[in-house]
């Protein structure tokens, strides 16, 4: 250090003794007497010394001025906030991008505890931060959330370290709120995942098939009955399929990776908690390596036994249906929303003359002739306004006989309409045949009575005559 101070004082004496001679001409400097001659030399020179040691400072000045600007605007317009901390977490000094994550001026944040800005939630974390600072003097981190009453709170991290003088804590703040609510939307979607899981029991699976090993979500387990800590290799996945079923799932798996296409299954298993057979609906992709080998599964299960149970009881509750369709009395129409037939009974073929299959072609219009729809329209209005329709009409069976037949119809729930028919032809024509005789016996009780009136009137007048010629009645 001390031959550097030398080295530069020599250099300094020769730029001056160099700018002298340039000053002076060499007679200039003749004097009788040699030493003021020698005196006067060396106070020039140290006069010029001083000009250049001047000079130099006050280029230095300049410089360090220059530097103190740029490193102001540098601090005070950094995207980074900077705080000077005491070790109670007093603000000594502090730029405006930290004032404005604070979000008061920053004048009036200078002395004030930082700690009062940051919420509840997290100022523990702050404390911990700034305590760990001046007793281990390490670098710290932490992520804390600023509020303030006049804008939206926002999150930071915080990175600390000691002052060189050991009393202060200068810290860094970094924005991370948009970070911050990414990380908080995807939890709240994984908690609304895991939810909407548990709700619908649908579990979530990979099986790495290269590996044998496979990982799941806590719904899966609930699904196959096992335990989060279970040993997950292939032989427990398989050991829980239903022995029935095995192959055909191992042939479908093939076939699926064969086409390179997504797999769509259900199957049975066995629980390994409880031993209880339930049904299963597989959904998922599988993902080939090279060589078009099977390498990744990642799909879905969901426990579909209560609907099996119930899509059970509705082909039995169907087939019941059907049979006492087929076993009624009376023939059974059932149409769409435009009459269509969409179900018949046997009765109907019976009835009409038609096969099932025609009639399964035909609209319910086709069963009549135009003067009976034309004269008894089909009452779809009333139908469709809640009320059941009785009628009596004429029907064309396909022989061309015409029978007269009960229409009793209604609308279903779904839109759609169904009609029952019962053949009346023998009892119209019974009735018919009765009412003829009634009127015959109404015409022979008629004529009956007239001449009974006839008679009671021929004895009165012959009474009256017998009585005119003196003798007794007779009637």
């Amino acid at each position: 250090m001390k031959n550097d101070t030398k080295a530069e004082a020599l250099k300094l004496r020769q730029k001056a003794e160099e700018e002298l001679a340039q000053k002076f001409s060499a007679s200039e400097h003749l004097n009788s007497n040699p030493d003021m001659h020698q005196l006067i030399h060396e106070l020039q020179v140290h006069q010029i010394e001083l000009e250049m040691q001047n000079e130099e400072l006050t280029r230095a000045k300049d410089e360090s001025e220059v530097s103190r600007r740029r490193f102001t605007d540098l601090y005070d317009f950094a995207p980074s906030g900077y705080f000077t901390l005491t070790a109670d977490g007093d603000i000594v000094q502090l730029n405006l991008c930290a004032s404005q994550m604070v979000g008061k001026e920053r004048s009036l944040l200078k002395n004030s505890r930082l700690g009062f800005f940051i919420s509840e939630d997290t100022r523990s974390y702050f404390n911990n931060f700034l305590h760990n600072i001046f007793k281990y003097e390490n670098k710290e981190f932490c992520e804390v959330e600023f509020v303030s009453k006049d804008a939206d709170p926002i999150f930071v991290q915080l990175i600390g370290t000691l002052s060189e003088n050991r009393e202060l804590c200068l810290v860094s703040a970094i924005n991370i709120t948009e970070r911050k609510l990414a990380e908080m939307a995807v939890i709240e979607n994984e908690r609304f995942l895991k939810e909407t899981q548990m709700i619908g029991r649908l579990g979530s699976f990979s099986i790495d098939i290269e590996k044998g090993t496979w990982i799941g979500s806590e719904v899966l387990y609930l699904i196959l009955g096992l335990n989060v800590h279970c040993d997950k290799t292939l032989a427990v996945w398989i050991s829980i399929v239903h022995p029935d079923w095995r192959q055909l799932l191992r042939d479908y798996f093939y076939e699926s990776a064969a086409k390179q296409s997504r797999f769509d299954m259900e199957y049975k298993i066995i629980r390994q908690d409880d031993l209880e057979e339930r049904w299963i609906h597989a959904i998922g992709h599988i993902e080939l390596a090279d060589h078009a080998i099977p390498k990744n599964i990642k799909g879905t299960l969901v426990d579909i036994t209560e609907q099996k149970l119930v899509e059970e009881a509705i082909r039995i509750s169907e087939e019941k249906y059907r049979m006492l369709l087929e076993l009624a009395s009376d023939a059974f129409f059932h149409g769409n929303e435009n009459g269509d037939f969409i179900l018949v009974n046997s009765h109907a073929v019976e009835l009409t003359g038609f096969s099932r299959e025609e009639l399964l072609t035909m609209n319910m219009k086709d069963l009549f002739s135009e003067d009976t729809l034309r004269n008894q329209p089909l009452k779809y209005k009333q139908l469709r306004e809640g009320e059941p329709a009785v009628t009596e009409r004429e029907v064309l069976c396909k022989d061309g006989r015409k029978i007269i037949v009960d229409m009793n119809s209604k609308m279903m729930p779904d839109g759609t309409f169904q009609s029952f028919f019962r053949d009346i032809t023998e009892r119209k024509r019974i009735e018919n045949a009765l009412k003829q005789k009634l009127h015959e016996m109404e015409i022979y009780y008629e004529l009956a009575v007239t001449r009974e009136r006839k008679m009671i009137t021929l004895k009165s007048e012959i009474n009256m005559l017998l009585g005119r010629l003196g003798e007794e009645p007779k009637y």
